[in-house]
């Protein structure tokens, strides 16, 4: 675990706590550090007092540093992750061991990880001893999942995907590409992406406050004032195009 925040510190917004509880951080604490000090044989691997401790630790990065949590709690409940994860939910449907993070993956809030097809147990007669229909998932490194996507039974993507807000993933794609919609289909290279972003008046650089520090409300106004809107869509021969208003 990372160097410890005084309980009363402020949560940091990139690295939020799952709840926010300075007087219980303060004796969960004061418990572990008197444990702490007891012999060690009371400590050893797979005692009660080991199990107790642990879930101290675990209380502890609750009330802390959520995205740790979510990790060591992936881990705990099967799943793979590899290094430099940012778990902003964990919504893991079942059998979490057949769910596969690679390192630097992002899963944003909400998302859903759907490891079986449950609508098999509504024709039983026809699957007679079927224990259930199931598929691994894998996430390469580098990739980013957005707020409230869904990745279904048997997906597998590729180093550096990017997945498009409320994606419902129900194919496999390779590695470098933006896929979005329900069903998710391939919009173009992540590269391409990444370099629009990189060039765009909306993505804000400043020395003093790069990722994952806040931006001061007040700033983050003034840099975005003039940050155009969004052109608006219109039907064109029943294709959905970017276009200008339609002139008056």
């Amino acid at each position: 675990m990372s160097a410890r925040r005084s309980p009363f510190a402020e949560p940091l917004v990139h690295q939020p706590p799952e709840i926010h509880q300075p007087f219980r951080l303060v004796l969960i604490r004061a418990i572990a550090g008197a444990i702490a000090l007891l012999p060690k044989d009371w400590r050893k691997e797979g005692s009660r007092l080991a199990e107790f401790s642990e879930r101290l630790d675990m209380a502890d990065l609750r009330r802390t540093d959520g995205l740790a949590y979510r990790v060591r709690r992936a881990r705990q409940m099967g799943a793979t992750v590899g290094e430099g994860c940012r778990l902003y939910s964990l919504r893991i449907a079942s059998e979490a061991e057949l769910v596969e993070l690679g390192d630097n993956v992002i899963v944003s809030g909400d998302v859903i990880f759907i490891t079986h097809d449950g609508a098999i147990h509504t024709a039983r007669e026809k699957f007679q001893n079927a224990n259930g229909h199931y598929g691994r998932i894998r996430i390469g490194n580098n990739c980013f999942i957005g707020m409230r996507a869904t990745i279904m039974p048997g997906v597998e993507l590729g180093e550096g995907c990017v997945v498009a807000a409320g994606a419902v993933v129900m194919d496999s794609f390779p590695e470098n590409c933006v896929v979005a919609g329900n069903p998710a289909a391939y919009v173009c290279p992540s590269s391409i992406y990444m370099n629009l972003k990189r060039h765009s008046p909306a993505t804000i650089y400043h020395a003093d406050y790069a990722f994952p520090l806040k931006m001061p409300p007040d700033i983050l106004r003034e840099r975005m004032a003039n940050v155009p809107f969004k052109i608006s869509r219109r039907r064109t021969n029943g294709d959905l195009s970017r276009r200008g208003p339609v002139a008056s």
